[in-house]
């Protein structure tokens, strides 16, 4: 059964334009609202976009001037005047080096989208956000969805019990 995301208001940062063209062709594939989509090139005017303006999922660029999309979200999760620390985040990156998906994990985003997009890929990810949500951990050096995906029982106390957050 296909997801309806029509109602979801999404906020696209990446400082390359043409992106923003393909992220929107591709979203409206997956019938988003175009009305309610916004674009925007800069990491700074993003954050600025979060604190006046209600938006579901964020889906922002790893590499990205002056702000790249790791200092984004980390300052979407920790900044205490954010608006939404829990706000989904899809990372984008042209670049799969593991160093580098596991800058975006460490970050705190939900999930981690490879360049070059397919409208199945975005599909997965906001799929994933919305049927498998993940609790938010807030712990001394992260603050973002538990990165653990599976619940594989290890020896040892469970520091996940009593530091998760619902979101």
């Amino acid at each position: 059964m296909a997801l309806n995301f029509s109602q979801l208001r999404v906020l696209v940062v990446d400082d390359n334009e043409f992106m923003h063209e393909i992220l929107r062709e591709l979203l409206r594939a997956l019938d988003f609202s175009s009305d309610k989509l916004k674009f925007t090139t800069d990491g700074e005017q993003a954050l600025e976009i979060l604190q006046h303006f209600p938006i579901d999922l964020v889906v922002c660029d790893l590499n990205m001037n002056p702000m790249n999309g790791k200092e984004f979200t980390s300052r979407v999760r920790q900044d205490k005047n954010s608006p939404n620390p829990f706000i989904p985040i899809v990372i984008c990156t042209g670049h799969a080096e593991a160093n580098h998906i596991l800058d975006a994990r460490d970050c705190g985003a939900n999930e981690i989208l490879r360049k070059p997009v397919s409208a199945q890929s975005i599909y997965n990810r906001v799929r994933a956000i919305i049927e498998s949500p993940r609790p938010y951990v807030h712990a001394a050096n992260f603050v973002g969805p538990d990165r653990r995906r599976q619940n594989i029982p290890f020896p040892g106390v469970d520091r996940r019990v009593s530091t998760a957050v619902i979101g």
